[in-house]
């Protein structure tokens, strides 16, 4: 299973303003709102919170989640994704409402596939959330 199915396969409906531990909601984003260039700080963060509970553990090695990094940027690179996983109205201002966020795990240095992850997250009325893992 690759790691993009295994994180869509988590549908839970966690954002940033939950108490619970963010998740991707494997869910088309039907109220996102526009992003601005003063999102990407807290887009940033954001990821950060929600990349430990993707991948845990490759084998018996453990996925080190210390010093990780998060470069944001919008609209999203996924298109073909976005064209997938949502009705057709909806697709272009999905895509312009969605930031693609890398989080980045210097300390696995040990498998170049694990070393980073990629979530489309969008800004909803009441938090950010991620609706999708692509790595």
């Amino acid at each position: 299973m690759s790691l993009a199915v295994f994180a869509l396969a988590a549908a839970a409906t966690t954002t940033a303003g939950d108490a619970r531990s963010p998740r991707v909601t494997n869910r088309c984003p039907v109220n996102a709102l526009r992003l601005r260039p003063a999102d990407l700080p807290a887009l940033r963060r954001f990821a950060l919170k929600l990349a430990p509970h993707g991948v845990e553990k490759a084998g018996a090695r453990s996925i080190d989640y210390r010093d990780a990094t998060a470069r944001a940027g919008y609209p999203t690179f996924y298109k073909g994704f976005v064209r997938s996983a949502c009705r057709p109205s909806l697709v272009k201002r999905v895509i312009a409402r969605t930031a693609d966020v890398v989080v980045g795990y210097p300390h696995v240095n040990w498998s170049a596939s694990l070393s980073y992850s990629v979530f489309l997250t969008v800004r909803l009325p009441h938090g950010f959330a991620g609706w999708a893992q692509m790595h």
